[in-house]
């Protein structure tokens, strides 16, 4: 008697988490037989024996050309692998566009060499994101198959979970995905197909927190929280209200917030004041500046300061004291400290602003600030928080040693395992932090609709209304983890223009709206369109419909699954019950607004079905 198929042993599988960072990238994994494993890759490639074993790697790569040699593969070095040579540095940050940066970011000296630099060696940001991924996906690929065996790791599918910041827009992590691609980490194996998920970043380290901290017994039931996620580029918060202490089960409180303000403008506002306090005698090569921002700076004074009344002594280097300058220099805790100032004051203020906001749904302050990140384990940051928050009675929570930097990657993993009948903590609802919704054609109605949207419908035989807006889903909603937002469309198409097993192309338009209350109409200077949907679906086997003109229509309807990560979306297609494979669906994603619609693309459904339609067919 053959067993069914709910008899069979799931498949072996390896979570892979990837926090591609900003200044640094770490990866975990962990086997589906033992859940609770969570590794952390170590082992790098370095010229610093110290740094061998650290839990992450520089988020820096360099290229490598001459007239004779152009670059490729072989000179391209990565992570602490660097000699002293210029490297490409927070790169992460142009896979946004311009527009999506603050003035300041975008004149930043690291950002505007960065660009350079790929320009020089012909690279693009998604191309350097790719080769940098590569390099980290090899290197984690050597140390799973050290751990258990070369052989035995073929016999696993992988399941793959990056992170991105919350703020970041779908373009963004639809170059990520590209990049992604690129590195081959979706390269087919005889296991069974990789897949590739995206989570938010304050999320994931959210969800390992959480999990380091499930077993303290002030977790209760109605307890909110705020994560600040301190990272090298951005700082995200996220707020949750624990919905079920054991098993933990989390929802999302308010809606996140974000901003580009993490420990890499601490470095930038260092080399400045050094600049200022020096002068000419800063102008030092490669070499020198690197053991400045490793040694002085990275492992000493950044780490180091909290606040209290000290000096710190900087040594120059021998291209300093040639030309006179002093052996070493003094900086004060003022220097130190207006430093810090300028990048921990944002970060408060959006701190104060989840806190104020969790007050004002829940009626009554977040029970702790949970800080993680590798700027979460900033002393200084730690005891700003905790002095200004102890009058409301609101604690701050800090992991010591490596957790809270390695808490993103890790938190990949525990996102990966949640569908392998892991019992850890889950994140079961989030808040939409903008409302999408699509444009579509109403039966008229006088005194309600605009004169300026009327149409007569040779299909329906009635006037319509185009310039319609549905909105699925609202800014501010709650989107449960295993409901999807379902996006149902149908439409008419006339069957003299399908072909007998010849697939028809579809265009969705997925419109997003940032106001509080999106309007009902479109109007172009709120709704932007999100994405398009291109899908190539056969209808020929669809019966033919008879419309009020006389002619033959097929009605088609078929679903869209949109998932929401932060601001960003990923989504599926649903036809007669199945999903569509990715060959047969692209998603196209655009930040501009929507084109007027053209009468000649309008196909509004014929009376007796519901008043609508997409627009587009």
């Amino acid at each position: 008697m053959s067993s069914s198929s709910e008899d069979e042993e799931p498949p072996s599988l390896i979570m892979v988490g990837i926090d591609f960072g900003t200044t640094y990238s770490g990866v975990a994994w962990a086997c589906s037989e033992q859940p609770d494993d969570i590794k952390t890759v170590t082992n790098w490639q370095c010229h610093e024996y110290m740094n061998q074993d650290k839990e992450k790697a520089p988020t820096e790569i360099a290229y490598v050309s001459t007239p004779t040699s152009p670059t490729n593969n072989n000179n391209v070095t990565w992570g602490y692998g660097i000699p002293a040579t210029e490297a490409v540095k927070w790169f992460k940050l142009l896979l946004l566009d311009e527009g999506d940066m603050k003035e300041s970011h975008r004149k930043s000296p690291q950002i505007q060499r960065g660009r350079e630099l790929l320009q020089r060696a012909n690279k693009t940001p998604v191309q350097a994101v790719a080769d940098y991924l590569r390099f980290l996906w090899n290197h984690a690929l050597d140390s799973i198959k050290q751990e258990l065996g070369e052989i035995a790791v073929e016999g696993y599918i992988f399941r793959v979970v990056i992170t991105v910041p919350a703020v970041w827009p779908t373009k963004a992590v639809k170059r990520m995905t590209q990049a992604a691609m690129d590195a081959g980490i979706l390269q087919p194996r005889l296991a069974g197909e990789t897949t590739l998920h995206f989570v938010s970043e304050p999320e994931a380290a959210a969800l390992a927190t959480f999990e380091d901290m499930k077993t303290r017994p002030n977790f209760q039931t109605g307890d909110c929280f705020v994560v600040c996620d301190a990272g090298g580029g951005t700082v995200d918060l996220i707020s949750y209200k624990v919905h079920q202490a054991k098993p933990m089960q989390l929802r999302e409180c308010v809606e996140g917030s974000g901003d580009l303000c993490g420990a890499v403008f601490l470095d930038q506002d260092f080399e400045a004041l050094m600049e200022q306090l020096l002068g000419d005698f800063w102008q030092i090569g490669d070499n020198a500046m690197k053991r400045i921002m490793n040694v002085d700076w990275e492992n000493g004074i950044k780490r180091g300061f909290d606040g209290s009344e000290r000096n710190w002594n900087v040594t120059l280097p021998y291209e300093c004291t040639s030309r006179g300058a002093p052996p070493f220099i003094t900086l004060s805790k003022g220097h130190v400290g207006e430093i810090f100032e300028n990048v921990t004051s944002q970060i408060r203020a959006l701190v104060n602003d989840q806190i104020r906001r969790v007050k004002e749904k829940e009626g009554k302050w977040p029970k702790a600030v949970i800080l993680v990140g590798g700027f979460g384990s900033c002393r200084y940051l730690f005891n700003l928080l905790k002095m200004e928050n102890k009058g409301r009675g609101i604690e701050v929570y800090k992991s010591n040693g490596a957790k809270p930097w390695t808490a993103i990657c890790r938190g990949a993993v525990l996102k990966a395992l949640t569908n392998s009948n892991f019992s850890g903590v889950t994140v079961n609802s989030r808040i939409s932090r903008q409302s999408y919704g699509t444009r579509f054609h109403a039966h008229f109605i006088k005194g309600f609709h605009r004169e300026e949207d009327k149409y007569y419908s040779r299909i329906d035989g009635r006037e319509m209304a185009r310039n319609q807006m549905e909105w699925y889903l609202r800014k501010g909603d709650d989107i449960e983890e295993k409901k999807p937002v379902l996006l149902r469309w149908h439409c008419n198409i006339l069957s003299s223009h399908v072909r007998p097993s010849s697939p028809y192309n579809f265009m969705n338009a997925i419109l997003s709206c940032n106001d509080e209350t999106p309007p009902p109409r479109f109007n172009e200077n709120t709704v932007k369109t999100s994405c398009t949907i291109q899908s190539l679906l056969d209808i020929s086997g669809l019966p033919d419909l008879k419309g009020r003109d006389g002619l033959d229509y097929k009605r088609v309807n078929y679903d869209i699954e949109m998932t929401v990560i932060g601001t960003a979306l990923e989504f599926s297609l649903i036809y007669e019950g199945k999903r569509i494979g990715k060959q047969n669906v692209d998603v196209e994603f655009e930040e501009k607004a929507p084109q007027k619609e053209s009468k000649l693309d309008l196909k509004p459904l014929r009376a007796g079905f519901r008043g609508r339609s997409p627009v587009g067919f």
